[in-house]
């Protein structure tokens, strides 16, 4: 059944239930069909080209889930972007999608060709409107597209169908066993991990409870909505959960509801998951494993306690699959405890690829024998009916839950006047990547101290990507390193600048 079908049976059933809260501001499953409908109307009505993608901005806000469905509604797919995405970069998601319109939430001052309109004003109708249901997006139709980091230097626009987005809401709530309750939405929805708790939200009838950037920042106001809430299925990175356990009275005892925790997007660390599992041993933890080009996720493995004595390394999925391998060039499974690529095939493989790059699409998606298969690009390797991460085979990376690609943070740095070259370095612990640390050769020497021109660097780059791809630290260097074949030596660059 569609997407949207499922959500009509849920109005009709429970018109007045609350579907979205975020503090103090409510959304009822009647008024977000009614709104929706008045937001496709008015998209309609501008007879836009055939499907093309409309971008909705904002920070979790109701009208933003409006704009979502009604965009939907009148068939086209949407583009989310939060508020927290330096101008530079939505300006070129805009023209490089090609968007005529964009929908918005918040403030919007920035200069575009396109269409800039508040949602606001789309749904202050007061009038009944029709569902055009002749119109909603449906099967291999793109549903959304989201904008992850690129090697090239820009973001790309991943394509979610339909079909792949319905695949995946039936295999979470199968998988990790699901059921209706409050739903936490923790995640922007420029960042795909909302996607894990928006629609199977919304098509079970429950409601998604939204927490701001601004409460997160603010300790008493985070603890103090989250012991209200009610929450049921916690959908995170673990990054946000390791906050939540900096205060010891945030337990069972606090959330007493709480009974699964979904965790995708970053390694789950062992310390981690323990300290949930003593925490609140009511609830099961999930560790969930997938790309933004597989939609969200792909694999879950319930972290028992079991898992947690066996293992100091926790897995992301069982030898088992048959959507998860490990592979080599041709696609046959490697020896246990072998390291090889992970691909992953099945029915939520983006069929679209990438929006307008079909070279790069075809890099990394491939059809064999009739079925669709992404090369992720990420290591693993088998044990004991387990598969374990093994991290990347190029220097795409994930820091904080977010996807990003270490070219293009050096690219955006190598752009700014000041700067002849630029390479940046993961730090880790342990398995775990904690930040970034850029060492950059200037064109010419530093005037005044290394303080002050690492301030000046961090200002310029503000503007141009967001701020958790900022490198924390800065070092300079009077040259790179060079490997045998002229490459530059990154092992060697760590060691001598003792990273």
């Amino acid at each position: 059944m569609n997407l949207l079908q499922q959500m009509a049976e849920v109005v009709v059933a429970s018109p007045n239930k609350v579907a979205y809260q975020v503090g103090a501001e409510v959304l009822t499953y009647g008024e977000l069909w009614e709104q929706s409908n008045a937001v496709a109307d008015r998209i309609v009505v501008k007879k836009l080209p055939k499907h093309c993608p409309i971008v909705v901005y904002g920070h979790m806000s109701p009208h933003q889930i409006i704009a979502f469905i009604g965009v939907v509604k009148a068939g086209h797919p949407y583009i989310p972007i939060d508020i927290s995405i330096p101008s530079d970069r939505i300006i070129h998601i805009i023209k490089a999608a090609n968007s005529p319109l964009v929908l918005t939430s918040e403030p919007f001052n920035l200069a575009i060709e396109s269409e800039a309109v508040e949602i606001a004003d789309l749904i202050l109708t007061g009038e009944k409107t029709k569902d055009y249901k002749e119109r909603w997006i449906s099967e291999e139709e793109v549903f959304y597209i989201i904008y992850t980091s690129g090697s090239t230097g820009n973001p790309k626009g991943v394509q979610i169908s339909h079909s792949n987005l319905m695949s995946f809401v039936h295999w979470l709530k199968v998988n990790c066993i699901l059921s209706e309750g409050v739903y936490l939405n923790q995640a922007p929805y420029s960042f795909d991990l909302s996607v894990m708790d928006l629609y199977p939200s919304l098509t079970s009838g429950s409601k998604l409870h939204a927490i701001t950037k601004s409460q997160i920042e603010n300790a008493s106001l985070l603890f103090k909505e989250l012991e209200d809430s009610k929450i049921k299925i916690w959908t995170s990175t673990p990054s946000f959960v390791k906050i939540c356990l900096m205060n010891p009275q945030w337990d069972a005892v606090q959330m007493p509801y709480l009974t699964t925790f979904l965790f995708c997007g970053e390694v789950l660390p062992h310390q981690v998951a323990t300290a949930l599992s003593e925490r609140f041993p009511q609830a099961k933890i999930y560790n969930l494993y997938g790309p933004t080009e597989t939609t969200v996720a792909v694999s879950a493995v319930e972290i028992t306690k079991d898992i947690l004595l066996r293992y100091k390394q926790l897995p992301i999925a069982r030898v088992t699959s048959s959507v998860v391998k490990i592979a080599d060039e041709n696609s046959d499974r490697l020896s246990n405890g072998e390291k090889g690529e992970i691909t992953v095939w099945g029915p939520t493989v983006s069929k679209k690829g990438y929006l307008f790059d079909a070279q790069q699409s075809m890099k990394v998606f491939k059809n064999v024998l009739g079925e669709r298969m992404y090369k992720t690009g990420d290591l693993a390797y088998e044990k004991d009916g387990f598969i374990f991460y093994a991290g990347r085979s190029d220097f795409q990376i994930k820091l904080h839950g977010y996807r990003m690609e270490i070219e293009e943070i050096e690219k955006q740095i190598e752009n700014l006047d000041e700067v002849m070259g630029c390479i940046v370095i993961p730090i880790k612990k342990g398995d775990e990547i904690i930040s970034l640390t850029a060492c950059v050769v200037l064109k010419e020497s530093i005037v005044e101290t290394s303080f002050l021109q690492t301030r000046k660097l961090k200002r310029l780059l503000e503007s141009r990507m967001p701020s958790y791809m900022i490198p924390k630290k800065i070092l300079y260097m009077e040259v790179f390193p060079l490997t045998m074949n002229g490459k530059v030596d990154r092992k060697r660059m760590a060691v001598e600048m003792n990273l």
